[in-house]
């Protein structure tokens, strides 16, 4: 599945292999016409995240997207998870003061 999202991403006449950029909105309305994020938790989290995915990843702790989002810390952590196995999105390590970073497949 991740790569008929990252599929879903490219352009057809892309061929470098990267992906286009894409508004927050569009990258959500991919996901969900897709059904890749399915709960209102995950939306949200998802939406956090989209804004800075197109524009080289996002860095945020855990504690920063349940604030934001007024989850309990334990329900954003299951709404990465499912991003990630959705393949939504792809850690791509962590920057130097450990937050992970999160990118686009």
């Amino acid at each position: 599945m991740p790569h008929q999202v990252a599929d879903a991403l490219k352009r057809p006449t892309d061929r470098s292999h990267s992906t286009p950029k894409l508004t927050p909105q569009e990258l959500l309305a991919t996901w969900k016409a897709k059904n890749l994020v399915v709960t209102e938790d995950v939306h949200a989290v998802a939406a956090y995240l989209a804004p800075a995915l197109p524009h080289g990843g996002a860095r945020y702790r855990v504690e920063e997207i349940a604030n934001h989002t007024g989850l309990p810390h334990d329900r954003v952590h299951d709404c990465l998870r499912m991003l990630l196995k959705r393949g939504c999105v792809r850690q791509a390590g962590c920057a130097p003061d450990g937050v992970p970073v999160y990118v686009l497949p």
